[in-house]
């Protein structure tokens, strides 16, 4: 059997999604834990349970299951925290937080756009096979994101309210 260190760790992958929420909603569901137990993950799974210490050198962990019985730990560390606008941290699926061979990095920007927030996710130092469960894994937890400021967001209409004028 090969492991994932035997292959080269040169794929990126990125996936975006455009969102009515504001940049502060979309960066509080990544950075709150009790936000983000709501809706992280792919659409099969839920956050068990969660630890988030979001500024730079703090760690997270979250402890996902699916309906069958199927669990995964993933974490790591933030690098860099930017108040409404950018998130970076390591990945990692140690259950324990140690250094790991398949260690990889993830950005997550907030870009304004038209009446919209633009969510760009890049997910770098993965091998092939990595990055295929990623782009996959991404995009089912932009929908799991979507679905959450439809259910609980500052969803925000294109139409402007006469409030609003």
């Amino acid at each position: 059997m090969t492991s994932t260190t035997d292959f080269p760790r040169d794929r990126v992958v990125g996936v975006r999604r455009r969102s009515r929420a504001s940049r502060a909603f979309l960066f509080k569901a990544w950075t709150d834990p009790v936000r983000f137990v709501r809706w992280f993950g792919p659409k099969a799974w839920t956050v068990d349970r969660c630890e988030l210490d979001a500024r730079p050198g703090g760690t997270w962990r979250a402890w996902l299951k699916r309906s069958d019985g199927a669990s995964i730990c993933v974490g790591g560390v933030y690098t860099d925290v930017e108040p409404d606008q950018r998130i970076v941290f390591t990945w990692d699926n140690d259950t324990q937080g140690r250094p790991s061979n398949t260690l990889s990095i993830v950005t997550v920007e907030f870009l304004d756009c038209v009446d919209e927030v633009e969510v760009c996710i890049t997910h770098r130092e993965l091998n092939t096979g990595q990055a295929v469960d990623m782009d996959v894994g991404w995009n089912s937890t932009l929908d799991s994101l979507e679905e959450y400021v439809t259910r609980e967001g500052d969803y925000h209409s294109p139409f402007p309210t006469e409030e609003e004028d």
